[in-house]
């Protein structure tokens, strides 16, 4: 398995972050990291909605919500040899005052050669997505 994870301090509450973070079908507007993200059960975030993310460079992934909570979501890819995993985590520090983390893992034969492959870009995605949220919600 191989992990990209990072983590970001952002000036504002939970929810305004959660709120931003937790609408998937427009990360397009705030990261350059998604092209277009295709809904394609319901837009709200639900445990078992599926997603078909478009990103630069790669080929679009349909993306299974596995896990939700009142502040953090994990959904995960599979195809043969390969089980890739994301998770999204929104703590509350104090009333105006977040952290988010951010985690990428690739899984399996497949996943561990693809991470080789794009692990550079992966990690730049993953540290693009926490500063393009960050200035998101703190400039709205």
């Amino acid at each position: 398995m191989t992990k990209f994870s990072t983590s970001i301090s952002i000036h504002t509450s939970q929810e305004a972050v959660w709120k931003v973070l937790s609408n998937v079908a427009h990360w397009h507007e705030w990261t350059p990291t998604v092209n277009k993200v295709e809904v394609l059960n319901t837009p709200e975030l639900k445990l078992g909605n599926r997603y078909k993310v478009f990103q630069p460079k790669l080929q679009p992934v349909v993306w299974t919500v596995t896990e939700l909570n009142s502040a953090n979501f994990t959904w995960e890819s599979k195809s043969p040899g390969m089980h890739m995993v994301a998770e999204h985590i929104v703590k509350s520090v104090n009333a105006n005052q977040s952290e988010v983390t951010l985690t990428f893992a690739f899984n399996g034969w497949l996943g561990n050669l693809i991470s080789k492959m794009y692990g550079k870009m992966t990690e730049e995605y993953v540290q693009t997505k926490a500063q393009s949220l960050k200035k998101k919600v703190e400039t709205s």
